[in-house]
């Protein structure tokens, strides 16, 4: 009898052994929102500021954009010394760069309108709230004073870290003018946000065998006034295989002309409102 009983408590600790053993089960994280963005090519230049008075690239401005109902927003961002990723154009800011100044120096100086620096957290959460128009964030070109290529970079792998800690990948986009900074950035986001290069120098196909699919031009690689223009070079691109937006058309008849080029799937102004009207 005790032979068997040794017997059976050996099994038992066998099958509590194995049981030990077997893998837990994978963590599953909440299911990445998906973005119900509005039926047009509108995207507001640093925000919805100039026609409603508001600073540029500040949270005003961009609620604005939103509430307007533009497809995209966009923003510039630089990152400063302790790796907080600001929603600002310039790269100095109180006569230093941002590389050498920490988020705590900067955190209380305020815009035109009286709000504090915002940051791309903050952009972020308020995109995610509304979860309507998306967020072009423009990663700077740097001077050699500012840091150069390789602070752009570090300002890329933070806005990939900041859009993945938000979980807002779906509602983000990125355009970046150097090749060295835009290979940075699709590495650091894992692909799971689009990337418009900003080279006007290069051709079809630099892009495509680079592996880049979308080019974002300043609007005069198109449009000199309203005699000079070449919708044929929209459609060499257009053939390459790419997706084509500009920026910054502002003129009312320089608009009407681009909304015409329907191989552009976004046009960027600063004068969004008056944009969406002519869509209309």
């Amino acid at each position: 009898m005790k032979k068997l009983c040794s017997f059976i408590l050996i099994l038992s600790l066998l099958a509590c052994s194995k049981g030990g053993d077997s893998p837990e089960p994978p963590v599953v994280g909440p299911p990445e929102p998906t973005p119900q963005t509005p039926n047009n090519r509108v995207v507001a230049h640093r925000g919805a500021w100039k026609e409603f008075g508001f600073p540029y690239n500040s949270m005003a401005a961009f609620k604005k954009a939103i509430e307007i109902g533009v497809f995209a927003s966009e923003c510039d961002v630089q990152l400063t010394k302790d790796k907080k990723v600001i929603v600002y154009h310039d790269e100095t800011i109180g006569g230093k760069y941002f590389k050498d100044v920490n988020y705590s120096e900067i955190q209380n100086l305020t815009l035109a309108n009286g709000e504090k620096l915002p940051t791309l957290e903050s952009f972020l959460d308020e995109l995610l709230k509304h979860k309507t128009t998306l967020l072009w964030i423009d990663i700077k070109s740097l001077t050699d004073n500012a840091g150069g290529n390789s602070w752009g970079v570090e300002c890329a792998k933070a806005v990939a870290a900041t859009v993945a800690q938000k979980n807002a990948a779906s509602f983000v986009r990125a355009i970046v003018g150097r090749k060295e900074v835009l290979d940075a950035s699709i590495a650091a986001s894992k692909g799971t946000y689009e990337h418009g290069y900003m080279n006007i120098d290069w051709t079809p196909t630099q892009f495509t065998n680079a592996g880049y699919n979308w080019a974002n031009f300043t609007y005069t690689k198109y449009y000199t006034n309203a005699n000079t223009h070449n919708a044929a070079l929209i459609q060499q691109y257009k053939n390459a295989g790419l997706k084509l937006s500009v920026y910054t058309v502002d003129d009312a008849v320089a608009m009407d002309w681009f909304i015409a080029q329907t191989d552009i799937f976004a046009i960027t102004s600063n004068n969004p409102f008056a944009l969406l009207q002519k869509l209309k």
